[in-house]
């Protein structure tokens, strides 16, 4: 097949996909997205395209990137993308362009298996407990066979993924090219690799890892062709990730890998030289642990701004200060003697530089957090405040393409709230393109006009009535969304002897054996929060609603969120309609594109706040909203359900008859997985 010359030959009626892709239909928004990232990519402009579900934005920014013979990178959001663009979209393409190009898969260093940890661990086997020796050496026999080290290869063994991230890559103690195992390194093969492909498909997080990288040293720099045009998919996310990268954080992991590589270190060397690494190395853990306990009182994120810091966290500063520098000093002698590179020294130092900016910085431009998890673990950050800056500096006035996209970058028409919030340059194209899907047909809203708020203390009891009658509605198949995860564990404990379905929790497995399982369990309920909002399709008769327990506003304690409020406000703005209600309103599209995927899905969105019929600010996020019929009556709801989703009286997901007779929830999930088919298209 000849190539095409132009956009028109491939997306056009009687085009290239119309003769590859059996019962293809035209999509003129799909078209016009593919002009303007041809355009832009022409004129190295920067463009931002909103495409509604169903536009096929994968294929319009791939078809134009690839016509234009330049190398491009693509990142994505969720490792879900990034597999769809590499398995679907590119070979079906590299068959039906008739160009050659080739592709190249790129992830983060702690996806790749790191052969001297494993050698490590196999020679040090107590610096590796909780590794099982079986375990370990079923990895070394598949280190010698896998081409990739992507441990993706062992996803139907989630309980493995605690080993996978101490033995994966990690860029402290990285030796690059001094490493003996180089040659066979799975992360510089895979970067290679990537530097050679005319198109490389990776993430957000390696991205701005690989743009705090630039100018570093040669293991450590550009590790993404620098001139190639950028398409940044999923780009409502892009402040995010770009404040976690462009900010500074050490944490109680990275405490215990620099503890473990020097002792590693230590048992190298001579005796009187390994006791001087290993005395303060062993200090480290326990007082990095009272900073933190000391900075956060309990579980959560506390700014450290907030407060003078207390007198016995300044001792313990002082302290673990002493105890790097010491570190720093004699693992670098140790490691002279050895003839053998060391990164301690300047991984002590960094780690000493970030926790000097957390304990008495006072820039007006960052924030100071501590936060603290489960069994006083957790990190100390200094978080940028305004990205804004330095993405347009260092991503957008690069002179080459830049292609922002997503089915979420308007609130209310307007794109105006993500170009103040990215740095985007005045005078970016843009284009805003609907979804071709007939949501009037497709899909119902439901908003309760009657019923508590969810500050009320009645609100609880009525969610959890609204969950359980409009999942009878539906014959389950639902995804619950929470903006909390206190609120998740309260309706799973409340609603898991109430619900005659199969009920998925996150946290139980991994996210995407969930969503496996969701698929091939017939009238599955899976209640989740923050992840699942986003970057999840589940096309066709599995997901019949989605609801969600209140508007997604970040938590106003948020220590973040609480200095950039005070930062709009400081520059004349309103923050609650120039920030808070912006980000809510994004998120709540993510949460209602889970629904509809394909022409023929049909479901329900029930947001079951009702202060989005009450307040002001809910005639914002309807306008954003995709436009199905609005109902505020259950009763409505179950008619819509009738005529809509069993038009037949056939209750795909109705639950089973051992369901409804009160068998046990483990022996109930186990028996509809088992008798459970994948729901046809």
């Amino acid at each position: 097949m000849a190539p095409p010359t132009d956009i028109e030959a491939f997306f056009g009626p009687g085009g290239v996909l119309a003769r590859s892709m059996p019962g293809w239909e035209y999509r003129p928004e799909q078209q016009r997205m593919a002009l303007a990232v041809a355009g832009a990519i022409a004129r190295n402009d920067v463009c931002l395209v909103e495409a509604g579900t169903g536009v096929g934005k994968t294929l319009a920014y791939l078809v134009p990137a690839i016509l234009s013979g330049r190398k491009t990178v693509v990142a994505t959001g969720t490792r879900t993308l990034m597999t769809q663009v590499m398995e679907k979209e590119i070979p079906f393409l590299q068959e039906v362009l008739g160009i050659p190009f080739s592709s190249a898969l790129l992830k983060g260093r702690s996806n790749y298996l790191c052969l001297q940890r494993l050698e490590t661990a196999r020679d040090h086997p107590d610096l590796f407990q909780g590794i099982e020796t079986t375990l370990r050496r079923r990895l070394q026999s598949w280190a010698r066979t896998t081409e990739t080290g992507d441990f993706v290869e062992w996803t139907d063994e989630p309980e493995s993924l605690g080993v996978f991230s101490r033995l994966a890559c990690h860029a402290d103690g990285c030796p690059g090219r001094l490493c003996a195992h180089h040659a066979r390194c799975f992360l510089f093969r895979a970067r290679s690799r990537a530097l050679e492909a005319d198109v490389v498909v990776t993430n957000h997080h390696l991205f701005f890892a690989d743009l705090t990288l630039a100018g570093g040293e040669e293991d450590t720099g550009v590790l993404l062709p620098a001139d190639a045009t950028l398409i940044l998919d999923e780009a409502h996310g892009i402040e995010e990730v770009a404040t976690e990268y462009l900010g500074r954080t050490v944490s109680s992991g990275s405490i215990g890998d620099l503890v473990r590589d020097a002792q590693v270190l230590a048992m190298s060397g001579d005796p009187d030289l390994a006791l001087r690494v290993l005395e303060p190395s062993r200090l480290l853990a326990g007082l990095f642990q009272r900073l933190l306990i000391g900075l956060a009182p309990r579980e959560g994120r506390f700014r450290v701004d907030d407060h003078p810091v207390p007198g016995e966290v300044l001792e313990a500063w002082h302290r673990l200060d002493g105890a790097l520098e010491m570190l720093g000093f004699e693992a670098e002698a140790l490691a002279m003697s050895l003839e053998r590179p060391s990164g301690i020294k300047a991984r002590a130092l960094e780690v000493r530089m970030v926790l000097d900016e957390v304990l008495q910085g006072r820039s007006a431009d960052r924030v100071r957090i501590a936060e603290r998890r489960a069994a006083a673990t957790g990190s100390l950050s200094a978080l940028p405040l305004d990205v804004s800056e330095a993405l347009q500096n260092r991503v957008f006035l690069q002179g080459r393409p830049v292609i922002l996209t997503s089915a979420t970058l308007t609130v209310d028409g307007s794109t105006t709230f993500l170009r103040r919030r990215l740095g985007i340059p005045e005078g970016a194209l843009e284009e805003v393109l609907a979804s071709p899907f007939d949501f009037a047909s497709q899909a119902l809203l439901y908003v309760p006009r009657d019923g508590p708020e969810p500050g009320d203390p009645r609100y609880r009891a009525f969610f959890n009535d609204q969950v359980e009658r409009l999942l009878e509605a539906t014959g389950g198949r639902a995804f619950v969304l929470f903006t909390s995860h206190q609120a998740l564990r309260r309706s799973v404990e409340d609603l898991k002897d109430r619900l005659p379905w199969p009920l998925l929790v996150q946290g139980q497995a991994p996210r995407e054996e969930l969503i496996r399982r969701f698929r091939a369990t017939r009238g599955a309920c899976l209640f989740a929060t923050g992840t699942f909002w986003e970057g999840v399709d589940v096309a066709g008769e599995a997901l019949s609603t989605v609801v969600i327990d209140r508007l997604p506003f970040d938590v106003p304690e948020d220590p973040l969120l609480a200095a950039r409020v005070e930062a709009v406000r400081e520059q004349g703005d309103n923050p609650f309609r120039d920030y808070q209600l912006p980000l809510a309103v994004i998120r709540l599209r993510q949460g209602f594109g889970r629904l509809i995927r394909r022409r023929t899905d049909r479901g329900m969105v029930a947001v079951l706040d009702v202060r989005l019929r009450r307040q002001r600010y809910g005639k914002t996020f309807l306008r954003s909203l995709p436009p199905a019929p609005l109902v505020e009556d259950l009763e409505d709801v179950a008619a819509w359900c009738r005529r809509h989703l069993f038009p037949s009286g056939r209750r795909t997901g109705a639950a089973p008859a051992h369901r409804r007779s009160g068998a046990s929830h483990e022996a109930q999930g186990n028996v509809a997985g088992e008798d459970a088919t994948e729901p046809g298209r």
